[in-house]
């Protein structure tokens, strides 16, 4: 969005807003004035999340520029709709229709770089969720190991006691049941 206060020149008042002047005598529309602000913020929010890696902001920033820009339409049509009914003429709806074109394939991307963001963000916690899965059965599957090794490396150093424990332990589930 490009907004320039033109100086120096026949008009010293005259706005510039995305390729369009208004003079200083003419109202702005205030839906024009506010799209455009919005697709500007949305921009830097779009900007600043892309630099960050944050994709929430990313997102956020794109949403913005589109609404800015879907307002920034209505802002053209309803000027399209005046300046029809001050004339009583019909106006050129090529700009109007090329606007519609450029909004739909913006919401268009925006809702793909959304899916794929959230595909990406669910490959990434099942990912993390088979890793730490994995790493806890290595690390059960060691410790076991570590305690078979140590009791059969006690059966081996006294067998007399192992077969005692054993007893024991037969007697006791006897008890119980």
């Amino acid at each position: 969005m490009e907004i320039q206060v033109a100086i120096g020149n026949d008009d010293p008042g005259c706005v510039f807003l995305n390729g369009k002047s208004f003079p200083g005598d003419a109202q702005m529309n205030k839906d024009n004035f506010e799209g455009g602000v919005r697709t500007a913020v949305g921009q830097g929010e779009r900007f600043v999340g892309s630099a960050t890696d944050d994709k929430a902001s990313e997102i956020k920033g794109a949403y913005n520029e589109v609404a800015g820009s879907a307002q920034s339409a209505w802002g053209s049509a309803k000027d399209a709709a005046k300046e029809m009914a001050d004339s009583g003429s019909i106006p050129d709806m090529s700009r109007l229709r090329d606007d519609i074109a450029k909004l739909t394939q913006t919401v268009s991307e925006l809702a793909q770089k959304q899916v794929a963001s959230s595909r990406d963000q669910v490959a990434g916690v099942v990912g993390a969720a088979g890793d730490s899965l994995s790493q806890s059965a290595a690390a059960a599957q060691d410790k076991f190991a570590a305690v078979e090794g140590d009791v059969e490396a006690r059966i081996k150093k006294n067998p007399w006691g192992a077969v005692a424990v054993a007893g024991l332990i037969g007697l006791l589930i006897g008890k119980m049941s």
